[in-house]
């Protein structure tokens, strides 16, 4: 093939690609360009040719399109990136670019495609896909969130509390539980109504939150009922923390009468044996265990805590 076939069939070639065809000086001026790269743009071919590429640069890109021609510069073979360049309709498109230097020319060859199309079903998609994680979080958290205190729910602390006694177990420590009773909450809602009972107990969790330590596992059992898990906490220990929640909420200013609670406690030892645990479930069993001390506080008058091993069997 004779030179002069082969330079047209080249000619042809570069004019009639869909991808966009451009050589640049190594300054960024752009030295020649393709059909398709002025159709892309919407520019006129002598404005194209009349400014230096950086001039449509998106400014967040400029920093970063200026660094990759200093790597073809200094002789990098080829270059892939992406920016974004302005159209002749004010608009932004996305180019994916792929460039090579020839050093003897000081020249850069580049061919580029227009990913916009793209750019922006994948900006589609990671906003459904963050839309659909903020769904499927707003439902583990009312599945496992009590809806009017913010506070785990019953099940959710079971199975947490579970969890705890399998860590607590494996390194033969301890662990306390208090199961707390709102005094005469009915009789409260019966006089006041049960908006002005809802605001107790929202205000009781935010109490029971800022005295107990974060490490502590709190949770609305139902009702009145509050439940607190004490991680690497004994008997002696426990009952001081179920004293200072029932002078603390007693010493509060409530909103129509005083708000007293009763508490009962329950401690697991690991480190001892708990043959007497064995007939049944250890969560069931310290729950239980609680239960009962809490109703002796109850029927001793309220107002006051009580472990389960002060309980005369």
């Amino acid at each position: 093939m004779k030179y002069e076939e082969m330079k047209y069939d080249i000619e042809k070639f570069f004019d009639y690609s869909l991808d966009m065809l451009c050589i640049a000086k190594l300054d960024g001026y752009i030295f020649r360009i393709n059909p398709s790269f002025q159709k892309a743009f919407g520019w006129k071919n002598e404005d194209l040719l009349a400014f230096g590429s950086y001039t449509f640069l998106h400014p967040d890109d400029v920093e970063a399109t200026y660094q990759v021609v200093e790597r073809l510069k200094k002789g990098a073979p080829i270059v892939s990136f992406q920016n974004r360049y302005r159209c002749a309709n004010g608009e932004y498109k996305n180019f994916s670019w792929t460039a090579f230097p020839d050093l003897r020319s000081e020249l850069i060859y580049a061919i580029a495609r227009d990913i916009t199309e793209i750019v922006e079903s994948n900006r589609k998609l990671n906003q459904l896909a963050a839309e659909l994680k903020e769904a499927n979080d707003k439902l583990f958290e009312q599945a496992s969130t009590d809806p009017l205190t913010k506070l785990k729910n019953r099940r959710t602390f079971s199975e947490e509390l579970n969890d705890l006694i399998v860590h607590t177990n494996k390194k033969r420590g301890l662990l306390s539980l208090l199961m707390i009773d709102v005094d005469h909450f009915k009789t409260y809602n019966d006089q006041f109504g049960h908006p002005a009972g809802d605001r107790v107990l929202i205000r009781l969790a935010a109490v029971f939150t800022y005295t107990l330590r974060i490490t502590d596992l709190l949770a609305r059992f139902g009702g009145e009922e509050f439940v607190v898990a004490l991680p690497d906490t004994g008997e002696y220990k426990a009952i001081e923390v179920a004293d200072r929640l029932v002078t603390t909420i007693e010493k509060e200013t409530w909103e129509n009468r005083s708000i007293t609670i009763s508490v009962g406690i329950a401690t697991l030892d690991f480190s001892l044996p708990i043959s007497a645990f064995c007939d049944t479930n250890l969560s069931t069993k310290i729950v239980e265990e609680a239960d009962r001390a809490l109703y002796r506080s109850k029927a001793n008058g309220r107002n006051q805590a009580t472990h389960c091993s002060q309980i005369l069997s």
